[in-house]
């Protein structure tokens, strides 16, 4: 039995309902990069960076994680974290990728 990746985001331990990965666009043109926005009800839409233009190392640092809810609860309990993996955004983004979403 096959069952289709089912991912669950948080960023600094707060759930995400839903994120979107898109083309990042400069200047009004896409580019072959992509990235992952995030879609809150309170905050919005926002992008999810990798903190790696910070100007001051004293700011707040995102946290991104996910956990692939396709694998039964009984592995996830015994995986570091409960399954959810910190990973960047562009390694989120091959994964996605790679799972077909």
């Amino acid at each position: 039995m096959f069952l289709e990746p089912n991912f669950q985001f948080r960023l600094n331990g707060v759930l995400l309902p839903r994120i979107i990965v898109r083309q990042v666009m400069v200047n009004g043109c896409p580019t072959d990069r992509r990235e992952i926005v995030a879609c809150d009800e309170t905050y919005g839409l926002f992008r999810i960076d990798d903190n790696e233009a910070l100007p001051d190392p004293a700011l707040p640092k995102f946290i991104f994680e996910v956990c692939d809810f396709s694998i039964p609860a009984s592995q996830r309990s015994r995986m570091e974290n409960d399954g959810w993996q910190r990973m960047t955004t562009q390694e989120c983004i091959a994964m996605l990728e790679a799972a077909g979403v």
